[in-house]
């Protein structure tokens, strides 16, 4: 960064990169507080109704999580059934509401929890840390490409369409991305020494966790949010320690 330059009143002027900078004492609080409401909705959730499917799909997997991960029709019908009807309707309305709760709620929160988290950690590895929040706009970017192409094919699941031929590719580099950048995460903050490599150890389980489900939706793709979820609870648990021990932030 440039060094400060007065400008033509005489007042110094700090290079515009500075200016731009976030206080990653400021970082942290943004970060934590979507993290808070990030998990206020998760809770939120635990206690509405189950979600009725109209097909034959494995109880043990969520089904948005089926929805974003169908690769085929017969994987749709394994949420929608085979038929038109009441069901589906309903299950569409239900889709839509989640969908859009995503686009404007969800999504940015989670991407201001990220992208602020990397500014915060930046001083232990600035390179790293930018390589991190770029990952996790492409993530965000590929996540609003992915509820476009859901939205596309509820409504004519019995087709294969453009929609569904792009999906995979969206949520392709959405949880990939996520994961990528809790990997990144991890191992910056495990620069620390001691215990906090375990934290690494764990975001790096995430991404392999994350990229068997993409590899093979049918086995594995029940486990990815699970992949994700780690790292997210490790850096929101980061963000709380850095702010009551802003010590704990700096590294020696």
């Amino acid at each position: 960064i440039r060094p400060p330059r007065e400008d033509k009143r005489g007042y110094t002027r700090a290079p515009l990169g500075a200016r731009m900078t976030v206080n990653p004492v400021t970082a942290t609080r943004i970060s934590l507080v979507a993290a808070l409401l990030l998990l206020a909705i998760v809770v939120y959730n635990l206690f509405q109704p189950a979600m009725t499917i109209c097909g034959d799909l494995d109880p043990g997997y969520q089904p948005i999580i089926a929805f974003e991960l169908a690769r085929s029709v017969p994987d749709l019908h394994a949420i929608f059934g085979d038929a038109p009807g009441a069901c589906r309707e309903a299950l569409t309305a239900r889709f839509a509401f989640i969908n859009t709760a995503d686009d404007f709620l969800f999504i940015p929160l989670y991407g201001i929890f990220l992208f602020f988290f990397f500014l915060a950690i930046r001083n232990r590895d600035e390179k790293l840390a930018r390589i991190g929040a770029i990952v996790v706009l492409a993530a965000c970017l590929a996540d609003y490409v992915e509820n476009t192409c859901l939205f596309g094919i509820a409504g004519n699941p019995d087709v294969h369409g453009t929609a569904l031929s792009l999906l995979p590719w969206a949520t392709g580099v959405k949880w990939m991305g996520l994961a990528i950048a809790g990997a990144v995460g991890g191992y910056i903050l495990s620069r620390a020494g001691g215990l906090s490599r375990l934290i690494a150890l764990l975001c790096f389980a995430g991404l392999l966790v994350v990229t068997a489900a993409m590899a093979d939706p049918h086995r594995f793709g029940h486990l990815a949010s699970n992949g994700v979820t780690i790292s997210w609870v490790i850096f929101l648990i980061a963000d709380a320690i850095f702010v009551l021990r802003p010590q704990a932030a700096r590294i020696a």
